[in-house]
């Protein structure tokens, strides 16, 4: 079966270079909220939404009371649609940064790019289909990102399974073709 098109079309190794989005669909999101909810307490928590495209997974943890979200992608159409969201619902709770978080694989992702302070709750949806997307949990746990009892969640198809050589996910939630590994720290 072939996975959706990439989020993020400048890193599609199929060579698009429209905005194909992949938003979360609506069963899988109230499925990982309500995951989340039990083990989170939302005023005290920071996120930070790693390939945010549409927004939507941010979003949610703002509606239910995160402290703070700071939302990063590099596709110009995805970064004018989060900056959109943002001038909607001006609560200063949120900011957007334009970033390739691709480009240099070996490194861990400093600190210092995202605020300077660990967060409590990572997201990250990468690109379906995207190698370079390999080790990405090692450079955000290494990066010194994900605070102390803090939660890194990836999105990713349930056929692909090397985000990180080196960590186990806690717990694994399904709906349909879309999984999410949750690592803690």
């Amino acid at each position: 079966m072939k996975p959706p098109p990439s989020r993020n079309p400048q890193r599609n190794p199929l060579g698009s270079r429209s905005w194909d989005v992949r938003p979360t669909t609506s069963k899988a999101l109230l499925g990982l909220m309500n995951h989340l909810h039990t083990r989170l307490i939302w005023d005290q928590t920071s996120v930070l939404d790693l390939f945010a495209g549409t927004g939507s997974l941010g979003q949610a943890c703002l509606d239910r009371g995160a402290r703070h979200l700071t939302q990063v992608d590099f596709h110009p159409e995805a970064i004018r649609h989060l900056q959109g969201l943002e001038r909607r619902h001006p609560s200063g709770k949120s900011r957007v940064i334009a970033l390739d978080l691709l480009t240099d694989q070996q490194s861990p992702l400093p600190l210092t790019l995202f605020g300077g302070q660990p967060f409590g709750l990572i997201l990250a949806d990468p690109p379906y289909g995207d190698p370079r997307q390999e080790g990405l949990v090692e450079r955000i746990i290494d990066g010194g990102l994900l605070g102390t009892g803090g939660l890194l969640v990836i999105e990713h198809a349930v056929t692909y399974r090397r985000f990180s050589l080196r960590h186990q996910a806690n717990h694994e939630l399904t709906y349909g073709l879309t999984r999410f590994c949750i690592f803690e720290r």
